[in-house]
């Protein structure tokens, strides 16, 4: 792909339909997820003006700002539990370089297990994560593979969550390009900081970059474009944005960026976000009937006979005041406070609320109505549930983790088509007492039994899959090392089964 000198702004803002579609979603997920004062500066998206409530009310409202972040601490909770599995690596061309990079990743110290903790955070928010592996530019090219080691040449990931990548084509399920936008700050100690955009276009060949200080509304969009001290451009006809510089060919002979996307019945920030929004609405009303000081002010004026006969009764157009801010005009003076019977109902929607989000995302203890009546073996069921779903999320993440670390081979000069990433398949099984358990039980069956009883092909299945339930978290090399060794053992001998006694018929 050819690259120009510069773009019309119009050309670098166009977006995909799909993210289009989906984009002031994304941002609703985002700001729940967050929470905090980002929530708060955008409370009005969530909280509407009531019909017929003044500004002044509805300004003193939003200021009530109330919210414990159920999503984002469920989205959290259940993104941290895949760190308690393993991923595996095999077939690697270096074994030197691979325990160097899963130490290290983006050269800032990010590990292994954190790229994977991210990747998943932001897959269960915007159902689409990029995974873009990029290497430092080089003043010269090097003539080794000690010589780049030296000028510190390394290849590192860099994760680009849905709501930056605006636009992409792709053939056959298989991304040709991806336009990421961002915008960035730009400190400098001697002016204001700036405000800076930036398009990236990756494709198969080239990295193409194009910069422009800008001035955003409200609401983030791009108002102008600046110069480097601050002033507005002058166009000559519309805005164009220049390119940061020459584009840089990656060399890797196919799109150096993996996609990990989720299904729809997996995307857990879409299925839990609605209920999100509940928890927000039902918290700042619960603090907002708290904290108005309810107290209803009415009065009775007073009349002297004949006092009303200018009076007319003719009703009028405009609707009667109604709200705790007028003093209503009743047959008595008195202040009257609410009893406070609606708080019942608002706590009881909002435990329920926060329930469904616990169930949705399968957040373990989610399952069981009441914990303190729960069995050992309901929790046990609603652990395995949770263990299922984060197993399902595995698969998605290992394979989005091999397509990355076989681009990573690429950069590194090597074919990488050989190199397998396997693991994220068992989540705190590994207790002691659940080991010894296991192979108690495993102990206490007859394999001699099963296999006078069952037909080859059969019995080596079910011990397969007996076997596969004390290797969940090996490597594939090592799995394959102990079904050998099953295969080449002696048959197993049947267990000695009690003898009991004869019967005595009474006679000692």
């Amino acid at each position: 792909m050819e690259y120009p000198p510069k773009l019309l702004l119009k050309q670098l803002l166009a977006e995909h339909p799909s993210y289009t579609a989906m984009k002031p979603h994304l941002e609703r997920i985002s700001l729940l997820s967050e929470g905090g004062w980002r929530l708060r500066d955008k409370l009005s998206l969530f909280i509407e003006q009531r019909p017929g409530e003044e500004d002044p009310i509805y300004e003193a409202r939003l200021k009530k700002f109330a919210y414990s972040n159920t999503l984002g601490s469920n989205l959290s909770q259940l993104a941290s539990k895949i760190t308690s599995g393993t991923v595996h690596v095999s077939n690697a061309a270096s074994e030197d370089f691979w325990e160097k990079f899963r130490e290290d990743n983006d050269g800032q110290g990010r590990t292994e297990i954190q790229l994977v903790e991210q990747i998943f955070a932001e897959a269960l928010k915007f159902k689409t994560v990029f995974l873009h592996v990029d290497k430092t530019a080089a003043p010269v090219p090097p003539q080794s593979k000690a010589e780049e080691e030296q000028m510190g040449l390394r290849s590192k990931i860099v994760v680009y969550p849905a709501p930056q990548v605006s636009l992409w084509s792709e053939s056959n399920g298989q991304l040709d390009w991806i336009k990421v936008f961002q915008i960035v700050d730009v400190i400098n100690p001697l002016t204001e900081p700036m405000k800076m955009a930036r398009w990236t276009f990756i494709d198969r060949e080239h990295i193409a970059r194009y910069e422009a200080y800008v001035k955003l509304d409200r609401k983030g969009n791009i108002l102008e474009l600046l110069d480097k001290d601050g002033n507005p451009l002058v166009h000559e006809s519309e805005p164009a944005v220049p390119s940061a510089g020459n584009p840089v060919a990656h060399g890797f002979g196919a799109l150096p960026v993996a996609r990990l996307e989720l299904d729809e019945s997996q995307w857990s920030g879409n299925q839990a976000y609605a209920k999100g929004e509940e928890c927000l609405r039902l918290e700042c009303h619960r603090y907002d009937l708290l904290t108005a000081s309810y107290l209803q002010r009415t009065y009775k004026p007073i009349q002297t006979p004949d006092s009303d006969l200018g009076d007319t009764y003719v009703g009028s157009d405009e609707p009667l005041p109604t709200g705790l801010q007028y003093v209503l005009q009743v047959d008595k003076f008195e202040w009257s406070e609410p009893k406070g019977d609606i708080l019942v109902h608002v706590d009881k929607a909002l435990t329920q609320a926060e329930k469904q989000i616990r169930a949705i995302l399968g957040v373990g203890g989610a399952y069981v109505q009441e914990a303190i009546e729960a069995s050992g073996v309901s929790k046990e069921m609603d652990f395995q549930i949770e263990n299922d779903r984060l197993k399902s999320y595995g698969h998605i993440l290992t394979d989005a983790l091999q397509d990355t670390y076989q681009l990573v081979e690429r950069a590194e000069g090597n074919s990488g088509s050989t190199l397998a990433v396997s693991g994220l398949d068992d989540f705190g099984g590994d207790r002691l007492t659940d080991l010894i358990e296991a192979l108690n039980m495993l102990l206490g069956i007859d394999m001699a039994r099963l296999q006078a009883v069952l037909t080859p092909t059969l019995y080596i299945l079910i011990r397969e899959r007996l076997l596969s339930l004390l290797m969940s978290n090996l490597t594939p090399e090592q799995k394959q090392a102990v079904l050998d060794e099953v295969a080449d053992a002696p048959p197993p001998e049947p267990i000695p089964q009690p003898v009991e006694p004869a019967p005595t018929n009474g006679v000692i």
